[in-house]
């Protein structure tokens, strides 16, 4: 198990939406302008994600499974690589699908976020189900900028 912030930016949003039927996860989450201060502090400062609009949701499981469980694990190839662990599958999809739906551009960004220096890798546009796969089998790294488009 790994904690890690999952962080999903809902492009060109104005007003925080919350999905209602998740009941073991809980969100934060933060309205981007383009005056908005960096997300993290200058040393986790990632650039890429920090020029975009929109709102920004940190999503984690409930306090009571917090320790004990997580969205993601290191995958076989070793960190940075993850995986969506099996159980979370469902769940990681249904938040990123709703807020591909809820933003006015149908774009998010996803930003896996371990506290470390990065690189700011920010990758080309992909499908949701591109993404997911590419989760499920272990080939999304963390602190990378994924964009979703549908």
């Amino acid at each position: 198990m790994i904690l890690i912030d999952f962080g999903v930016i809902c492009r060109e949003q104005k007003r925080r939406l919350i999905p209602k039927n998740l009941p073991k996860v809980r969100f934060e989450s933060h309205i981007r302008k383009e005056t908005s201060d960096a997300m993290y502090d200058e040393y986790y400062h990632f650039e890429a994600a920090d020029k975009l609009t929109g709102v920004w949701y940190l999503a984690w499981l409930t306090d009571d499974i917090f320790l004990e469980q997580s969205f993601f694990d290191i995958a076989d190839k070793g960190s940075p690589w993850i995986y969506v662990v099996p159980e979370w599958e469902k769940t990681v999809k249904e938040i990123l699908a709703f807020y591909l739906k809820a933003s006015p551009i149908h774009k998010i960004a996803v930003l896996p976020r371990i506290q470390d220096r990065s690189e700011n890798v920010t990758h080309e546009e992909c499908t949701l189900d591109e993404f997911m796969d590419k989760l499920r089998s272990g080939d999304i790294r963390w602190n990378e900028l994924y964009n979703i488009g549908g």
